[in-house]
């Protein structure tokens, strides 16, 4: 990546001052920019990949959307990071166009009330299915706390199929998304809609799923389910500092049960399904599958 870096770079310039990169080269960054919707796909009828004029504009807005300075050395780490598999960049216009940060994917869910449900858990992790099951509740109440929106965990008894489907995967699991190990591409929701996969949220299996690791290791999997339910149920990639919905891995973010959204992963939120009701809700229609459980504790410092 660091020869793609000198390589790419280099068409940010002045045409005076640019090299001619090699094509193998090329494709590669071409590669992560049209994956993440930077860049259109290349026409089969093209002889090229893409133009310098579109690769150069494209490290552009990648660049504004992560908040990195033009030709600045961390375009190549930012590509480095861990991220969401879902594209940044939804339809022709551009995220960065927006006057808001939040996105909005187009689609939304007609009800209120969504029921969900864990269906595989992870193989490597030292987080038990009942901490997976908890920090999975968490995640997505505090998407309901600040909205009109209800969640319900259901056995496998249900009538029907939940509408927020939670699995554990590797490599390619029969979708769009195939995860590519440890590192890269760490996990992805489908937005609302009426297809049978729409709501579901696929975490890599591959990776190290751990929660408030003091030490760095591995990913916490409250921080990422948190930014994937954002997609689930509806909002696109956000380029504001503070939003959990930006694409890149930040990190763990604390205390599920002190944990905010940010007043942009609020605003994208409300603007889909509305404020939380002043009154308190009527009694479930559908018996849950367990109480709430309490937030898991952190580890200790």
């Amino acid at each position: 990546m660091l020869r793609l870096l000198a390589l790419l770079l280099p068409l940010l310039q002045p045409p005076a001052r640019a090299q001619e990169p090699s094509a193998q080269d090329v494709s590669l960054g071409v590669d992560w920019l049209t994956r993440y919707g930077y860049l259109p796909p290349p026409h089969p009828a093209q002889a090229q990949l893409q133009s310098p004029a579109k690769l150069r504009d494209a490290i552009k807005v990648m660049q504004r959307f992560a908040g990195l300075q033009e030709t600045d050395l961390e375009t190549v780490a930012m590509m480095h990071k861990p991220r969401c598999s879902l594209p940044d960049v939804l339809g022709a216009a551009g995220l960065v166009r927006r006057r808001r940060r939040y996105a909005l994917s187009g689609s939304v869910w007609k009800k209120r009330t969504l029921t969900w449900r864990v269906n595989s858990f992870p193989q490597g992790s030292a987080l038990s299915q009942e901490t997976v099951r908890t920090l999975m509740h968490h995640a997505l109440t505090t998407w309901g706390t600040e909205s009109d929106l209800r969640f319900q965990e259901v056995g496998l008894q249900g009538p029907t199929e939940p509408d927020i489907l939670i699995d554990f995967a590797r490599a390619y699991h029969q979708d769009s998304y195939p995860f590519d190990g440890q590192g890269g591409t760490l996990a992805h929701a489908f937005f609302p809609g009426e297809h049978p996969i729409s709501g579901d949220t696929h975490f890599d299996d591959e990776e190290t799923w751990t929660f408030g690791s003091k030490d760095g290791e591995g990913t916490d999997l409250f921080a990422v389910a948190v930014h994937e339910f954002g997609h689930a149920l509806g909002l696109g990639h956000s380029s504001a500092p503070d939003s959990i919905m930006r694409p890149f891995y930040q990190g763990p973010v604390g205390n599920p049960a002190e944990y905010r959204l940010s007043q942009d992963d609020r605003d994208g939120l409300q603007q889909l399904y509305g404020r939380a009701p002043q009154t308190p809700y009527d009694k479930p229609t559908r018996k849950p599958l367990a109480p709430p459980p309490p937030p898991p504790a952190l580890p200790p410092d």
